[in-house]
């Protein structure tokens, strides 16, 4: 038996609800199929024997869908809420900031979308929450003080963990741009820095898996620098081709890529979801998600053949020959 085998990591999948949304772009407004209800998306995703866990964001829970319900739906159809995601971006009154925000009144209603979060995450049971920094940033030369929103949005963060401590993480969700030119949090680095300048228990990193491509980044690179601090909370899985949020099936693309992140969250016995987090435009939502689930089973079972420790001997070569003929034995010989 490999020294992998001995090191078991059981996958965890989880589905986003926004997977069923309608997908509309810049170019089909109305989306490329009818939006449902959260009771038929809840019922699909039930279909998904694999799946245990629903990512729900803050938006889903509104006065004809209050989170009483949401909890009595989860129940029903025998799901969990694996965590709660704000993203703020798709609000014309955050178009121009959100968490960084200069104007103290809609830079407060940001935060109150974060801890409205934490509030659905705690009634639900979730520990996670992610907050999607995707209208903090800036499109041209000059058009920011870039100290002052780092410090607005640090300040906007510690205020959302404090209320969310102590048994709710938050973790912070990087992403180099869209909708924005250049987002603020927009690499690893980045992230972690924000997460270190914090200094709270509760505040990680949500690495998405698409999105670290976006920033020039190898996946599992990011997961094992994260690993090392005890700051990767969340993993978001789609794919892409690295220059914009595709958010394609996962390995549909960068096949070897993922599979190399798999390896590194099992190396780090990653007990979290592996949420997926995908926009399907031109696929049914619940073909997309077979693929998706049949493509990370199958990447992770081929792991099973892999000895880290013959690895870990190659590598330390640092030739990469040797370690290509390993994971070329592994991943494409019977």
């Amino acid at each position: 038996m490999s020294e992998t085998a001995d090191k078991s990591m059981s996958l965890k999948f989880s589905a986003a609800t926004w997977i069923f949304s309608s997908a509309p772009d810049r170019y089909c407004n109305e989306g490329y199929r009818d939006q449902p209800r959260l009771q038929e998306i809840l019922a699909n995703i039930a279909k998904l024997k694999t799946v245990r866990g629903v990512e729900v964001r803050q938006t889903d829970v509104t006065p004809e869908m209050p989170v009483k319900e949401v909890k009595r739906l989860l129940k029903e159809f025998g799901l969990e809420c694996s965590g709660v995601t704000a993203n703020l971006a798709h609000a014309r009154r955050f178009a121009l900031g959100a968490f960084g925000h200069q104007h103290q009144k809609t830079r407060n209603a940001a935060i109150d979308e974060g801890r409205k979060a934490v509030d659905i995450a705690r009634q639900l049971g979730a520990t996670e929450v992610s907050l999607r920094l995707y209208s903090d940033g800036f499109d041209y030369p000059f058009h920011i003080d870039y100290t002052t929103s780092w410090n607005t949005v640090i300040s906007s963060i510690k205020t959302i963990a404090k209320y969310a401590s102590p048994d709710i993480n938050v973790a912070i969700a990087y992403k180099p741009r869209e909708p924005r030119k250049h987002l603020t949090v927009a690499s690893v680095g980045k992230a972690l820095s924000m997460c270190q300048e914090i200094a709270m228990k509760n505040v990680g990193v949500a690495l998405n898996f698409s999105h670290s491509l976006m920033a020039g980044e190898n996946p599992a690179e990011s997961i094992a620098f994260l690993t090392r601090s005890s700051k990767l909370f969340q993993v978001y899985f789609s794919d892409s081709y690295g220059m914009w949020d595709d958010t394609m099936t996962p390995a549909s693309v960068h096949l070897w890529e993922t599979m190399e992140a798999l390896f590194y969250l099992k190396m780090a016995k990653y007990k979290g979801y592996l949420t997926l987090d995908m926009l399907p435009q031109r696929m049914e939502p619940s073909h997309a998600l077979q693929i998706a689930l049949g493509n990370l089973s199958i990447l992770y079972k081929k792991l099973e053949k892999l000895d880290s420790t013959e690895l870990r001997k190659a590598q330390k070569t640092l030739d990469a020959t040797e370690s290509q003929r390993i994971i070329r034995r592994v991943m494409l010989q019977s």
